[in-house]
């Protein structure tokens, strides 16, 4: 027997349809993810079907197939935080990006700003410490952003080369240019997927490239990580050496032009200059390193 009330099926879109909170894209879920699954679903659709499109030129379908395949990314990144928060948490806690989710739905900046809280992005990362200051570091004091370079290239070299170190040293030793063959140069080219014109461009740059193991690395296990009060004059130590090996007349670069009009015991001299400006650079390591903040002995 059929039901008085049948539901209605319409061949159309339906107003119904249109209205209904779980409905169609013109009508956002209050469920900013669950809205978001949806369009996912649909932009991926879309752009798939476009790259696969034979009407449009390579240029656009191939615009088409990244888009898909940022979309799609983005789509397991966020199901990753779904079905397991805390190790969404861990993983963005030593990044510095998260995915993009700008959208029209009118609560995806609420989303996005949670998002962000709650991943505590970067707090793991090596410039977690910029992470809560106001300033970013190439807004911030050049002895600043020296002492960041110092801690990047030892912990850097550290974390990536550690057991290495003494096995290249026995090796190649330490300092001792080893030129770059131009085999090697052409057998990595083979292996790029770029066009003629940027292998050669790459050729060039790498003219008289050499391989080097720096003086500076000479003992550089002994470092204990990360930077912290007891360990920071040993950075700045190793620092000092990686400058003057690398940059000699690092002082008579544009950024310490400053340094120069200033009074000095034995006038402007390169040693004055440089002292002037390794202990400045000193000064921002404690910073970094919580010697020099309220309520920590100095050093």
């Amino acid at each position: 027997m059929k039901s008085e009330n049948p539901k209605r099926c319409s061949l159309v879109f339906s107003f119904a349809e249109e209205l209904c909170p779980d409905g169609a894209l013109g009508a956002p879920e209050p469920d900013f993810l669950k809205w978001a699954n949806k369009v996912f679903f649909a932009d991926l659709g879309t752009a798939y079907d476009l790259y696969a499109f034979d009407g449009l030129s390579q240029e656009e379908r191939g615009a088409w197939r990244l888009c898909h395949d940022a979309i799609e990314a983005t789509s397991n990144f966020l199901e990753l935080y779904r079905e397991n928060p805390q190790l969404f948490q861990k993983v963005a806690s030593r990044l510095s990006f998260l995915p993009c989710l700008m959208s029209w739905h009118p609560d995806a900046e609420r989303f996005n700003r949670h998002l962000y809280e709650f991943s505590r992005l970067g707090e793991q990362s090596m410039y977690c410490e910029l992470g809560h200051n106001a300033k970013h570091l190439l807004r911030q004091p050049w002895p600043v952003r020296y002492a960041y370079a110092i801690i990047a290239t030892i912990d850097l070299t550290l974390d990536t080369y550690d057991e290495m170190l003494p096995l290249w040293a026995e090796t190649h030793g330490y300092g001792v240019r080893h030129p770059v063959s131009s085999d090697e140069i052409e057998a990595a080219l083979a292996r790029l997927r770029c066009t003629e014109e940027k292998k050669e461009e790459i050729r060039q740059e790498n003219k008289g490239a050499y391989r080097i193991l720096p003086k500076w690395t000479k003992g550089l296990g002994k470092i204990n990580q990360p930077i912290t009060k007891e360990s920071v004059l040993d950075y700045w130590r190793i620092g000092k050496k990686m400058i003057l090996e690398e940059i000699p007349n690092f002082h008579e670069r544009s950024e310490w032009k400053d340094y120069h009009g200033r009074h000095y015991k034995d006038g402007a001299k390169p040693g004055a200059l440089q002292h002037a400006i390794f202990k400045d650079i000193l000064a921002a390591l404690k910073t970094i390193a919580g010697v020099n903040r309220m309520g920590s002995k100095k050093t």
